[in-house]
Parts: C-alpha cells; structure tokens; sequence
C-alpha cells in the first residue's frame, strides 16, 4: 500500500511539474524568426541611453557643454564622393548651461517656441582644414527642450582661424588626434578604414 502511494505522490508531482513548464513556455516571448536572437550579460539600452552614447565630450566652460558625435568624425567628401584628407568634419552639440545666454536666448526665439518650450541646445556642423589650423562651421540648428528644431542657418563666410582656448581649439585637437590614427601603420600593414561625411 505504502508503494502504491508513494507511485502516486510521484506521478502528482511529476505532473505538476510538467503542467508548470508547459505554462512557462506559453509565456514566454518567441521570435517570429527562429533565427532571430542574441545573447548579452548587459541590458538593452534605452532609446536616451543609445542618445548619450553617441556623445564624446570635449570639453565644459562657463556658456556650456560641448560634445561631438563620434560617428561623424572623419574625412570630408565632396559631393562627387572624393576625400580631402586636409578636411576634417565633425557635428557638435553644445548644451547650453549659462543662465544669462538662456535667458538671451529665450527672448530671442520666444516667437517660435511653443507653450513651455525652452531653448536648450545647438548641432554645429564643423570642418577643420588641418594643414592651415582653420575651421568653419558649415550648419548651425538650434533645438529647444523637446528636440524641434527653431532655426537653421548655413555659414557663408568660410574658413578662419582657430582661436586659442577655445572649444574649437579642443574639436581641433580631437580632429588631429583622429588624423594621427589614420596615418598610423595598422600592426596587420593595413590602413585603418576611412570614415567620410
């Protein structure tokens, strides 16, 4: 009798068991494509985390945070796909922090903001001419707190210097950091790939 029991108690068990699994599986997400999966120790990142790792900074001051976005430091290409190896570009985000220059900057685009929008950051589309220590910033567009852009405006005066001390100067430094690496003999004879924008 005590077998017979002890049989039973197994198989409720057993069988709990089971039921348990086969309702795990259930529900448990399956990918549409079987072949569609990945492992990582990390978590995904969030849309604002994969934001902020775009972002190398450069430097911080007084008027705000300067950072560029490292995929798009490279070689200039010109329209017809040829690089200038003299020609180093890159975007820069400043993030304005100073309250002065906010509150100047708040009046200033006060006509294109929206309810309690507020004025926060700029992308600078920059270009460097390394042999001559010159930049230009090609485009400039400001955005306010909810990323809309307020105003685009396309530089038409050229190059000129970089000035000492500056943020340029830092961008400057990064830029010639870059061609360095690119000039450098890779340890397998190979040249680095060439980045252009």
């Amino acid at each position: 009798m005590k077998k017979i029991a002890l049989l039973l108690l197994v198989t409720l068990l057993l069988t709990l068991q089971t039921s348990v699994l086969a309702a795990r599986r259930q529900v448990e997400e399956v990918p549409e494509n079987p072949m569609d999966w990945s492992i990582s120790t990390s978590p995904e990142l969030s849309e604002s985390e994969k934001e902020a790792a775009r972002w190398s900074l450069i430097l911080e001051n007084d008027l705000g945070i300067y950072a560029y976005d490292m995929s798009t430091l490279g070689y200039v290409a010109d329209k017809n796909g040829t690089v200038d190896t003299n020609l180093v570009g890159a975007t820069v985000k400043t993030l304005f922090t100073e309250k002065k220059m906010l509150k100047n900057l708040q009046a200033k685009y006060a006509d294109k903001l929206k309810g309690k929008e507020k004025v926060q950051y700029c992308l600078l589309d920059m270009q460097y001419n390394m042999p001559e220590k010159t930049y230009t910033v090609k485009e400039m567009r400001v955005f306010t707190n909810k990323n809309r852009i307020i105003e685009t405006k396309k530089n038409k005066t050229g190059f000129v210097p970089v000035p000492e001390k500056t943020f340029a100067e830092a961008m400057y430094d990064i830029c010639q950091q870059f061609v360095t690496e690119m000039n450098a003999p890779a340890e397998d004879g190979q040249k680095p790939s060439l980045l252009s924008k």
